[in-house]
């Protein structure tokens, strides 16, 4: 049995038997990864009890259509899909690995990247550094602690100089796309020598938890939040972000270049209360 990723607005299905993702023509799947929990077992805060081989997430590069391949090369951006599966890890919600982006050009920031939730709910965890590839790890400085939750249909827009990850908080798989500028650099040194980005997300009867990782020396106060919408950026809810690039893909311009889009991305995030 097929069920489409209608929010995505593309010919993309998940195979509800297999869990996997198929493309139909003309699109056009330029790679696949999946990550079993061995290779992440480090990254959370209890996987003593699970099974190694357990699938955590499944990753979809560089989907487009033929006759959108020339844009995506002008603008150097790729749109990629992932499947965070079901289930928890010990206590804690399966999640993507965690990293942080290289350095824009100027050196003043770090590049944005957009996520928008195609399937279930997200919870994305951001932790903004300005050191984050200082070349011991273990000095690292957390400015600020954000935990954005998402449901289908709505997209965020990672700020520059926040190292993220993703966390599937609802029921069922999580789904996510990606776009992303494809010259940035994509850094884990940082998460893994700390055992994972700066909070945990787990459940127990009453719902969500959220623990501290205490391998960080210091940590600021976190707050939830969730996503706004900003179409000059090319962010509407309810409008696949692959079809706003397609159709305005200068509004994407900050994913190149985002030094003077920093208080714009901000404003996209309702803060909420502290946890």
């Amino acid at each position: 049995m097929l069920k489409q990723l209608t929010h995505s607005g593309l010919p993309i299905y998940q195979n509800l038997d297999s869990l996997k993702l198929a493309v139909e023509a003309p699109h056009l799947l330029g790679g696949y990864g999946d990550k079993p929990l061995k290779r992440m077992v480090d990254l959370f805060q209890d996987s003593s009890a699970a099974n190694f081989d357990e699938d955590v997430y499944d990753v979809y590069r560089d989907i487009q259509s033929d006759e959108d391949d020339e844009l995506f090369k002008k603008h150097k951006f790729q749109y990629d899909i992932t499947v965070i599966h079901q289930g928890l890890i010990g206590k804690e919600r399966k999640k993507t690995s965690g990293h942080f982006h290289g350095w824009e050009t100027s050196g003043k920031h770090s590049y944005p990247e957009v996520y928008e939730v195609l399937s279930g709910t997200a919870l994305f965890v951001l932790q903004k550094s300005m050191n984050f590839d200082i070349k011991d790890p273990s000095q690292i400085v957390i400015d600020d602690l954000i935990l954005v939750k998402a449901e289908m249909g709505q997209a965020v827009i990672v700020p520059p100089d926040y190292g993220h990850c993703s966390v599937n908080i609802g029921e069922g798989d999580m789904i996510f796309s990606n776009l992303a500028y494809q010259p940035c650099p994509v850094l884990y040194e940082a998460v893994q020598a700390h055992h994972g980005m700066a909070m945990y997300v787990g459940t127990d009867q009453e719902g969500l938890t959220f623990l501290k990782n205490k391998v960080y020396s210091k940590l600021p106060k976190a707050h939830l939040a969730t996503p706004k919408e900003n179409g000059d950026l090319g962010i509407k809810f309810g409008t696949p972000v692959y079809k706003a690039f397609i159709n305005d893909p200068e509004a994407f311009n900050f994913l190149g270049h985002p030094d003077n889009y920093i208080n714009q991305i901000m404003d996209l995030l309702e803060i909420g209360e502290e946890i």
